[in-house]
C-alpha cells in the first residue's frame, strides 16, 4: 500500500466526522508502473514511468471532486505526462485513455471520474514491475453518506485474451501486447439521493453517469435523447415525494 496516502485518509476521514461541514472524501488509487526494455528504433536501453492512469479527486462538502486531478498525497500539483512526448521517447503507443462512466463515487457531490488507460508495445518483450496500488483491493472512502471510489484493475490484452494483472508484481509485456489500466474515481460526500436533479442531468449528458446509474443510485429519472431530459414527475416519486 502507499502508506503516505494511508496517513492522509485517516487524518481526513476523522477530521470530516469532527466537521461534517469541510467534509473530504479518499481520491482515487495511485497507479504508477516502471517499464524496463529495449527501443528496437536505437537499440538504447529505456525506463519508462508514468501516473497517467490515476483516478479523480474525492468529493469535498460543498463541491464535485477536480476530475484528472492525481493523487492525494500530490493534492493535484502533478501533471499528467504528454502521449506525444511518451511515443516519441518510447516504443509505446497509447490506444485508450479518457475517462469511464460511473467510476467514481456516487454523493450528493460526486468524487472525479475513474480513468481507462491503454497503452501498445510496439518494441521487443519488456519486464514491468506494475507498481504502488492498494486500488484494486480497497476503495478510497466517501464522507457523510457517500459511497466509496470503485476498485481499480489492471491488465494485460492480447487480442481477445485479457489476463488480469495485480500490482505490486514484475509481469511480461511481450511485442504487440497491451497494458490496460481501469483506475477508480474519488469517493463521494453526502447522500447521493440528495444530488441536485439537474447536476445528475449534466453528468449523464457528460458521459460521467449512465441513465441506469442515474436512476438507481442517483434516484432520478433521465429520458434518453440526443440530448437526454430530466422527468421531473418521474425523479420525484423514485425520491418518495421529494427532489429537494
Amino acid at each position: 500500500m502507499n502508506v503516505g496516502t494511508q496517513v492522509l485518509e485517516a487524518t481526513v476521514n476523522a477530521l470530516s466526522k469532527a466537521m461534517p461541514d469541510k467534509a473530504i472524501a479518499g481520491w482515487g488509487r495511485r497507479r504508477g508502473h516502471y517499464i524496463a526494455g529495449e527501443d528496437p528504433r536505437s537499440g538504447e536501453r529505456y525506463v519508462q514511468t508514468t501516473t497517467d492512469a490515476d483516478g479523480g479527486a474525492g468529493a469535498v462538502a460543498g463541491f464535485d471532486g477536480f476530475e484528472g486531478a492525481m493523487g492525494m498525497s500530490g493534492l493535484g500539483s502533478i501533471n499528467r505526462g504528454s502521449v506525444e512526448e511518451i511515443e516519441i521517447r518510447f516504443p509505446w503507443r497509447t490506444v485508450k485513455w479518457h475517462f469511464v462512466p460511473d467510476m467514481s463515487g456516487a454523493g450528493k457531490w460526486r468524487g472525479g471520474s475513474g480513468t481507462l488507460w491503454e497503452v501498445q508495445n510496439l518494441g521487443g518483450d519488456v519486464g514491468a514491475a506494475t507498481g504502488s496500488s492498494d486500488g484494486d483491493l480497497t476503495q478510497p472512502p466517501g464522507a457523510l453518506g457517500g459511497e466509496d471510489g470503485p476498485l481499480s484493475r489492471m491488465y494485460i490484452r492480447d487480442g481477445d485474451d485479457v489476463t488480469p494483472a495485480r500490482t505490486h508484481r514484475m509481469v511480461q509485456i511481450k511485442s504487440g501486447e497491451i497494458l490496460g489500466k481501469v483506475s477508480g474515481g474519488g469517493g463521494g460526500v453526502g447522500d447521493p439521493a440528495e444530488r441536485e436533479p439537474t447536476k445528475v442531468l449534466d453528468d449523464v449528458i457528460n458521459e460521467f453517469v449512465t441513465i441506469e446509474a442515474a436512476r438507481d443510485v442517483y434516484r432520478v429519472a433521465i429520458v434518453a435523447g440526443d440530448p437526454p431530459t430530466l422527468d421531473e414527475t418521474a425523479t420525484e416519486r423514485l425520491r418518495g415525494g421529494s427532489t429537494a
